[in-house]
């Protein structure tokens, strides 16, 4: 199957999208395009190249994909070498000369995304992100940060389904306030308790829920929010440099989860307008959400994703590629924790023992 790939019109290297300056770039050439410019420039090369075409129905045929161990292999258009993808797979690299490859097929029809949002996180302040968040982790074994790991580090284009809505209801609490006072030698309490009625619309737009398969909804959520501000409408340029995947996970499979976001969404903006600071304690009761004018987007977002295997464990990483915010847990060293362990019992085994001499010199 084919692979497209963006060539430098200058020099014919292949074009990566560049996250600082936001446009294509060559590493060969040094030379820097719009992505409509690019665009243009593509297209002037179809109508240039375009033939004669005469159109005779004699039955019809299929092409025929070739696998290989349950993976679609593709044909690298620079060097010919195969490159086997997985059923998900969008965007990858060739193993043999390195040119990215991006899969057309991968990212038409249904599975053509409507937005993306653009690197801006470079690799190198991905990993220093990552370096930062490790300091001052004090049980963190010395070798587990060593460059080697931190090279391993990828950006991934993430599929994610975004839905807007307007959600309409009604939400009830009880409030208490409480009042005290003394009268002689006796101290009273009174406690009066409040039915706390709220009713409204809020507006939901693009509340995000990853399509990923083998990506973790909680890393995914303890990295958002993503600006939807700097979306741009889908164009397979971003994708240059960068793996990508498209979704294994369905728009109707993730409504749930969508549903559950917007909720408690729900309940915490109508909370808030209870819990004004009038009340000693607001305790949600009920409430009761119907949403209207649902539309769902289908968008890749930008995900630098590092995965460790370490001391017979997985330990993940990933870094919002637009934002910096980063997610990850940690390994804990066993000889580091011991030595801590060893210092405070020696410290509380000296100022205990400091204890009893004033004791016995009280004592005596």
């Amino acid at each position: 199957m084919s692979v497209k790939e963006f060539k430098c019109p200058c020099c014919g290297g292949n074009l990566v999208f560049h996250s600082e300056i936001q446009k294509l770039h060559c590493p060969f050439c040094e030379n820097d395009f719009e992505q409509n410019v690019f665009n243009e420039y593509e297209k002037a090369l179809k109508h240039a190249g375009k033939k004669d075409s005469y159109d005779w129905k004699h039955g019809t045929g299929e092409w025929k994909t070739e696998e290989k161990d349950g993976d679609t292999v593709y044909i690298c258009p620079s060097c010919g070498g195969e490159i086997e993808a997985g059923d998900t797979t969008i965007a990858t690299e060739c193993p043999y000369c390195g040119s990215s490859a991006i899969l057309p097929g991968q990212v038409s029809g249904k599975y053509k995304p409507d937005l993306v949002i653009p690197f801006k996180v470079s690799k190198k302040e991905a990993q220093d992100i990552y370096k930062k968040f490790c300091k001052g982790k004090g049980l963190l074994p010395k070798d587990f940060t060593d460059e080697q790991k931190i090279s391993g580090m990828r950006g991934v284009y993430v599929p994610y389904w975004l839905f807007s809505c307007v959600a309409e209801g009604c939400a009830n609490y009880e409030g208490t306030k409480v009042k005290k006072w003394k009268s002689g030698n006796k101290e009273y309490t009174q406690t009066d308790y409040y039915m706390i009625q709220r009713e409204g619309k809020v507006s939901f737009d693009h509340v995000p829920v990853d399509g990923s398969l083998i990506m973790d909804d909680t890393y995914m959520e303890s990295i958002e929010p993503y600006d939807m501000e700097e979306a741009a409408a889908f164009d397979e340029s971003y994708l240059s440099g960068y793996d990508a995947e498209k979704y294994d996970v369905s728009e109707e499979e993730c409504e749930p989860r969508a549903n559950e976001r917007i909720k408690r969404s729900f309940e915490d903006s109508f909370r808030k307008t209870a819990d004004d600071g009038r009340y000693a304690t607001v305790v949600p009761k009920d409430s009761h959400v119907v949403c209207r004018d649902g539309k769902v987007k289908y968008a890749l977002f930008p995900v630098w994703v590092m995965d460790i295997q370490y001391g017979g464990k997985r330990y993940v990483y990933m870094v919002n590629g637009q934002t910096g915010k980063i997610a990850g847990n940690f390994p804990v060293s066993t000889g580091q924790l011991f030595k801590r362990s060893v210092t405070v019992f020696a410290g509380s085994a000296a100022a205990m023992f400091a204890v009893l001499n004033i004791v016995r010199f009280i004592l005596s």
